[in-house]
């Protein structure tokens, strides 16, 4: 039986290891059971993201990954699931795209929302009332040691939820759920009316268990890269994503 009262944002890497393989493995997830999944469109210095991705998007883009493979993939998982798409990626990629390119080619593809780890708030070229405009948000990221100020200004987005880092550093370690976590979690609820997805190190059924009814979404995204890498030459890893998947919010 699925857990109630929490959500799950998936992840895959667009073209890892191959563009058909980051769809089926996208399609997977979806089936089962993840209501948010982000695409990370890979980039040569992806400075949130830890071994596990850093070396998928390597992989990716020795491949040939373009940014139209990025929303080719997007376009067809939007179009083929229910499950709510993101893109995920470095503001850098966006800028030399080009912003309003960037943005009306995301709404084409069914994107509802972007992740951008490195993008400035005060400093954004006019991403965020571009994004506005064309109706898609703008999920903003809540780091540790931030003031309270500064969380109520991010939560003004017109996004459903922030993205909460757990931890400092990058992806991919396990976070430990301890008292501190809880303390950081409370803190942001205190100074935002938006729902928490938490991200940064979440890997296991037990972190899941211990964090339901503390946070809304749990981001599982080394996870999810660990298992493609895994099952990366399995025919059957569409499959295969999915039994992870639903195991994974299952009790």
């Amino acid at each position: 039986m699925r857990m109630k009262n929490i959500q799950l944002m998936g992840h895959i890497i667009g073209g890892y290891p191959n563009k058909e393989t980051s769809i089926k493995s996208g399609l997977g997830i979806c089936n089962g059971g993840a209501d948010f999944l982000e695409i990370q469109f890979p980039f040569s210095d992806p400075n949130a993201d830890g071994p596990v991705i850093e070396n998928a998007c390597d992989v990716a883009l020795k491949n040939g990954f373009k940014i139209e493979d990025g929303f080719d993939i997007a376009h067809s998982l939007s179009k083929n699931t229910k499950t709510q798409i993101l893109i995920m990626t470095y503001a850098n990629i966006i800028f030399v795209y080009g912003i309003e390119k960037f943005i009306k080619k995301a709404k084409k593809c069914g994107i509802k929302g972007l992740i951008i780890p490195d993008l400035p708030f005060e400093s954004d070229e006019g991403l965020r009332k571009i994004a506005k405009i064309h109706k898609i948000n703008i999920i903003e990221l809540i780091a540790p040691g931030m003031n309270a100020k500064r969380i109520q200004k991010l939560s003004k987005t017109s996004a459903e939820f922030i993205y909460v880092v757990a931890r400092s550093g990058t992806t991919g370690s396990e976070t430990q759920i301890q008292e501190s976590l809880f303390e950081w979690i409370d803190f942001v609820r205190k100074n935002s009316n938006k729902k928490i997805a938490l991200g940064f190190g979440i890997r296991s059924k037990a972190q899941i268990q211990a964090l339901k009814n503390k946070v809304d979404i749990i981001v599982a995204g080394s996870y999810f890269v660990e298992k493609i890498t895994a099952l990366r030459s399995n025919e059957n890893i569409e499959k295969a994503l999915e039994l992870h998947t639903s195991n994974l919010i299952s009790f």
